[in-house]
């Protein structure tokens, strides 16, 4: 499994980055689909050619027309199916949408455990029927749970995808140490093993330098997905993976972009976040959250405590 993905996607001078095509996606940027794809094709031309999406970010347009011009992309993809008719649409609507029949990974998408697993066996296992028939490469879960890691070991998947950030923004259910043993255990297991949110929702973005230089001392990532969302973003995050220098320009333009506080869909009105802030830059309503983006000063405090991890600065 492991080489299945990196032979494929691993440019040498770019050893692990993955597009992380949220910030693409309609739920951040509203990029037209012609837009994600010129971004997608020029990371594509620079050796980033893993892309990390899913049914839910609505962008598979984006990568259709990338892959008109880049057919050879690796496409990490994932689904909320949980029976079977679901699962087997999910992967019919991915192969329509992106305009390819082979998908190089499945992953059911947001795992809590073994329980939730369980819940969607319906779904592995047409995806693992699939993967047999050579439709998909690979099969396995997201996760912002270390027990969600811990389930794609036990139930022998062969990727998983996970939260891992220096302060540990995002995990309910253990530390980042925690997090660390558990991707650790799966690379051992023959895992293909993915992280994400390593800017922790964008929270991170102010200690970028810290954050990205402890995520590529994680030996055990096979890939790391980053979201970009500008062709200086993307400069700026090859300089870094590389191990150079960063263009100062690129640097400061990626640095300096223009980001706000946003609340997805998920949020299940604990309101934690609300009493987190000091700044009263979220506030309770109708049972929801509710950003006030003018009074946020981009602590990430407020994303550290919200159990959905619903709270993003884009």
């Amino acid at each position: 499994m492991r080489s299945l993905l990196s032979d494929k996607s691993r440019n040498p001078l770019i050893p692990r980055l993955c597009f992380g095509s949220l910030a693409i996606s309609p739920l951040q940027r509203q990029f037209a689909p012609l837009g994600g794809a010129q971004l997608l094709l020029y990371a594509a031309r620079q050796g980033v050619t893993m892309i990390d999406t899913a049914e839910y970010y609505q962008n598979y347009p984006s990568i259709a027309i990338a892959l008109r011009e880049q057919p050879d992309l690796t496409i990490i993809t994932k689904s909320y199916a949980w029976d079977r008719a679901g699962a087997l649409e999910s992967v019919s609507k991915a192969q329509r949408e992106m305009g390819r029949q082979f998908i190089d990974a499945m992953l059911m998408h947001e795992q809590e455990g073994e329980l939730t697993v369980r819940g969607h066996w319906d779904a592995l296992t047409t995806y693992r029927e699939l993967k047999a028939a050579g439709e998909i490469g690979a099969v396995g879960l997201s996760t912002h749970r270390i027990a969600g890691v811990r389930a794609a070991v036990k139930f022998k998947m062969d990727a998983v995808c996970a939260i891992i950030n220096m302060d540990g923004l995002g995990l309910t259910d253990g530390s980042r140490d925690d997090m660390e043993r558990a991707l650790m255990e799966a690379h051992e297991a023959g895992l293909f093993v993915v992280g994400m949110k390593i800017l922790g929702g964008g929270h991170l973005i102010g200690r970028r330098n810290d954050a990205i230089k402890y995520i590529l001392g994680l030996n055990f990532l096979d890939a790391i997905a980053v979201g970009m969302a500008s062709e200086a973003e993307i400069d700026y995050n090859v300089s870094v993976f590389q191990g150079n220098v960063p263009n100062a320009n690129a640097a400061r333009i990626s640095g300096e972009t223009a980001r706000t506080l946003m609340i997805e869909e998920g949020c299940i009105g604990c309101g934690r976040c609300a009493e987190r802030c000091g700044q009263g830059a979220i506030i309770m309503e109708s049972g929801c959250a509710r950003a006030i983006p003018e009074r946020c000063i981009r602590c990430g405090y407020c994303a550290a405590v919200c159990p959905q991890v619903c709270i993003k600065i884009v």
